[in-house]
């Protein structure tokens, strides 16, 4: 289904770029979502979330899905070493009033059982009170939850009205991440080889003889996902009752601490925002951090929006990028993804793309509709939903939206708006390659057909439609399908 645009008020991109956006404008290395992000985690792979997702039910509009996965990368031939953490806390914490502090907290931990055997663990659930007790980086079990559920990994859990799942699925995400780090490196030029251009030709992925040419890397890999579905209107009193609001989501994991309590080592509310814009050195610190602090300390790891003004006397402007882009002949199959936003988008802030990704959460409105791309308070994606292509939304807005120059020298003699020299501290080609990685607006996962149909990410395997929701995890070699 595609996605109408609307303009409205200048918010843009809550959970939109909220899904991978900047994957461009960054000199740390990406990882891809949020998989392996930091030296920690990478220690610690149960405590590593790999995405966060908060939607609502698409079968009961009264209910709203949490979902968290970690241990990346988990393979079908060893499923039984994809465990949770006996010893680790992990929790959704959600904000209703704006002050990125939450006022409700979801509370996860896990029991071995005498076998070593995956199934054997169970899960313990605690969800509410209004008031989690303890907020922050520092947290305690919550001792009088409004509902307690325990129950068996790997089996759906029916108890109190709450729906409850914790064991292997598919892993969702779907990028072409090793086109991505060839064309970071120069190896190659663009995610799909293009013949004939204004540049020339470009190198990239051919077209195969079935009419695909991306590779997703996370094809046949499982993820640990701990999946909850509550009840809009039972939460707490007035919890989520005031449903013009947008509430805001993140996952935490933390460690025992000192006097039954837990420290905060890992977060995650939009993908790909600690990997791809958080230099490797501070990346841990960005994870023991809070969504109240992000402002202040993360703010000025993201760049300037264009406007619908020249900004700084080079003539690049939003139109003038949609113009770029079209003489470059990229927004129509086979070479690109069609434009997402219209030639006159508006925004006169520099600071939209700040405002959006800061703090890093993700944003949930209960009354919208998922399926429209209205830009407004809850950006291009209200939430995050399995299937939702969040490579092709941020690689077509970045075109659109980075404040980037494409230098002259990328065409000698291109004079176009927005192909003037590249400001300073902007990106420089041709040694820095990244301008190239958002030419297209899509890494091609998936059919033509499909381009600019940014609810489906052309995953490997088939959703369920009812909860959990998320497609079952690959088997092990020999298992029966």
């Amino acid at each position: 289904m595609r996605r109408k645009v609307s303009a409205g008020p200048l918010f843009l991109f809550a959970a939109l770029l909220g899904s991978a956006a900047w994957l461009t404008l960054t000199s740390s290395p990406a990882r891809a979502a949020d998989h392996r992000d930091a030296p920690t985690v990478d220690g610690a792979p149960e405590g590593d979330i790999t995405d966060v997702f908060a939607f609502l039910d698409p079968n009961d509009r009264t209910r709203v899905v949490f979902a968290m996965g970690v241990n990346p990368f988990a393979v079908p031939a060893s499923s039984t070493t994809y465990r949770f953490s006996t010893g680790f806390l992990y929790q959704f914490k959600i904000d209703s009033t704006g002050d990125y502090v939450e006022d409700y907290s979801i509370q996860v931990t896990f029991k071995d059982a005498a076998s070593v055997a995956a199934s054997a663990q169970t899960v313990h659930v605690r969800i509410g009170p209004s008031d989690p007790g303890s907020t922050g980086a520092i947290n305690t079990l919550m001792t009088s939850p409004a509902i307690d559920v325990t129950g068996p990994v790997n089996t759906v859990i029916n108890s109190n009205n709450v729906q409850v799942y914790a064991g292997l699925r598919d892993d969702p995400f779907t990028f072409d991440f090793a086109q991505f780090s060839r064309i970071q490196t120069g190896a190659t030029q663009l995610f799909r080889g293009v013949a004939s251009s204004p540049l020339g030709p470009l190198t990239g992925r051919p077209v195969g003889a079935n009419g695909l040419s991306g590779i997703d890397t996370f094809s046949g890999f499982n993820a640990s996902y701990i999946i909850v579905s509550v009840p809009i209107g039972s939460l707490s009193p007035g919890f989520f009752q005031n449903r013009g609001n947008i509430y805001n989501i993140w996952g935490t994991v933390s460690a025992p601490y000192v006097d039954d309590s837990y420290v905060q080592f890992e977060r995650m509310g939009q993908p790909v925002f600690n990997t791809v814009f958080i230099p490797s050195a501070m990346k841990d610190a960005f994870n023991a951090g809070v969504p109240s602090d992000d402002k202040v300390r993360w703010s000025g790891f993201v760049p300037d929006a264009l406007t619908t003004s020249d900004n700084d006397g080079t003539g690049n402007t939003i139109a003038s990028r949609a113009g770029l882009l079209q003489a470059l002949g990229v927004t129509a199959a086979p070479n690109g993804a069609p434009l997402l936003l219209p030639a006159n988008f508006p925004n006169t802030s520099k600071d939209l793309l700040r405002t959006a990704l800061v703090p890093d959460v993700l944003r949930l409105a209960l009354d919208a509709d998922p399926n429209d791309l209205q830009i407004g308070q809850i950006g291009l994606t209200n939430g995050r939903r399995p299937s939702d292509d969040v490579i092709d939304i941020a690689l077509s807005v970045l075109r659109q939206l980075a404040d980037v120059n494409f230098p002259s020298g990328l065409v000698p003699g291109l004079t176009i708006p927005g192909s003037g020299t590249a400001r300073a501290g902007a990106l420089n080609f041709p040694s820095d390659y990244r301008v190239l990685v958002v030419l297209q607006g899509t890494d091609f996962i998936g059919p033509d057909s499909s381009l600019g149909t940014y609810s489906n990410n052309n995953n490997d395997a088939t959703f369920s439609t009812t909860f959990p929701f998320f497609a079952p995890p690959h088997p092990r070699p020999g298992d029966s399908q």
